[in-house]
């Protein structure tokens, strides 16, 4: 009997190791809770009913093999599921707000879903000729054959956004600086020569109306990076969600989080959460001493105040930070404060509840305080001045205050005058 329950486990492991999930284990309060969005979501709840919806996405989900994810066959998937039970049904992106609003899929996945679908149902118009500007002749001839070859080379067997991206990098490499109009010009040429057939010519043309070689993350690259980082930092408790990290990067159309899994690597991120581990360690750390030897082997030891430990951590933070630009894996960029944090969320360095408790702290963010503006309200919050003087050695909240204080304020010359009684 036991040899039988033995042989089903390890029967039922190769199914259980290709189950695909996206379930929200890390963000509170979505992105896309604007009152359009949740007007879609209700629209797409009403033509079908919640049931309906959550059924026809477990059903794709069962079907979706981890080794073949791609953000447009599982659109088409899932929308036809859904048409089956409503032919008339339109509202496919209220359905994602929905599936994100049970916690079935989370921002960066919707994100991902959306792109794909504003990508197929964009229009593609007849084109005058006469506005059509192709490249010199040259690099023409040299480039159609690359746009012929595209199914068998590209799309064969990968996505179509990642097909796209591999074709537009080609016709990149050999013409660096070809642009919008010409690839339309391009991909239309194509087709009058009977290089590529209708069907693939729009969806060139809608890949290129779309930008689709500057989207950032493909459905599988995402799930492959956030499983990546699951496995190296498994989470304490799925449950613990933060709406710090759905909140909108300045200036651009995607959240914290989005922004982070979009523009670092799963290596990276490890990076970054790690300095601000370390920085926790220190701040947390109940006593820091300085060992000076003499040449005769002698020791001094120089036992540091709570207030020097503090500055030494936050000095120790601006260092490691600035040598993250001189790390190989990071290419030249510099991660902000903000994306440190993020990033510590997402490993579980730092609780939602302390994340949450920062965000609280309105007036820190505002961009038209000083940085001792800022600080007196750090004080108000955090009780005394002595806060601000000399945090304690296991407050960990005002420490990010700090941080984000000097980030926000732009400040930090004022922030870091020396203090002559103070080692750091």
């Amino acid at each position: 009997m036991r040899l039988f329950i033995l042989g089903l486990w390890l029967f039922s492991l190769p199914v259980l190791a290709d189950t695909v999930s996206f379930r929200n284990d890390r963000e509170g309060e979505t992105y896309y809770s604007s009152r359009s969005n949740k007007r879609a979501m209700n629209a797409a709840v009403k033509k079908l009913g919640e049931g309906t919806i959550g059924d026809a996405f477990n059903e794709v989900l069962k079907e979706t093999k981890k080794s073949n994810l791609c953000s447009f066959t599982f659109n088409q998937s899932l929308l036809q599921k859904l048409k089956d039970q409503n032919p008339k049904f339109k509202e496919y992106e209220g359905a994602l707000f929905y599936l994100r609003s049970q916690n079935q899929l989370d921002d960066s996945t919707v994100r991902i879903l959306i792109n794909a679908h504003e990508t197929v149902t964009t229009k593609v118009y007849d084109k005058n000729e006469d506005q059509l500007r192709l490249p010199s002749d040259a690099l023409t001839h040299e480039i159609l054959p690359i746009i012929k070859s595209f199914e068998g080379r590209f799309l064969r067997n990968n996505c179509f956004d990642d097909a796209y991206k591999s074709l537009y990098g080609e016709i990149r490499s050999v013409f660096d600086k070809v642009t919008s109009r010409q690839l339309e010009a391009l991909f239309y040429e194509a087709f009058i020569q009977n290089h590529i057939d209708e069907n693939l010519y729009i969806r060139l043309e809608q890949a290129r109306k779309n930008e689709l070689e500057l989207k950032g993350l493909t459905l599988k690259a995402y799930y492959q990076k956030v499983s990546s980082l699951r496995n190296q930092y498994p989470l304490r408790d799925t449950e613990e969600k933060s709406s710090y990290v759905t909140q909108k990067v300045s200036k651009m159309k995607l959240s914290r989080r989005q922004y982070l899994l979009e523009n670092y690597t799963d290596m990276q991120i490890v990076f970054m959460g790690n300095i601000i581990k370390k920085l926790r360690t220190r701040l947390e750390s109940p006593k820091a001493e300085i060992l000076i030897y003499d040449r005769n082997e002698g020791v001094e030891t120089i036992l540091l105040e709570p207030m020097e430990r503090f500055r030494l951590a936050i000095k120790l933070l601006r260092k490691e930070m600035a040598y993250l630009s001189l790390n190989t894996f990071f290419y030249g960029g510099s991660p902000s404060y903000l994306d440190l944090m993020t990033a510590a969320f997402e490993l579980g360095i730092i609780p939602a509840s302390e994340l949450d408790e920062l965000v609280g702290i309105e007036e820190i963010w505002n961009p038209k305080k000083t940085f001792w503006q800022k600080a007196r309200v750090w004080v108000t919050t955090f009780g005394t001045v002595a806060t601000i003087l000399i945090p304690p050695p296991y407050g960990f909240i005002p420490a990010l205050a700090l941080v984000v204080i000097e980030y926000t304020a732009g400040n930090e010359k004022n922030a870091n005058e020396e203090d002559p009684t103070s080692l750091f």
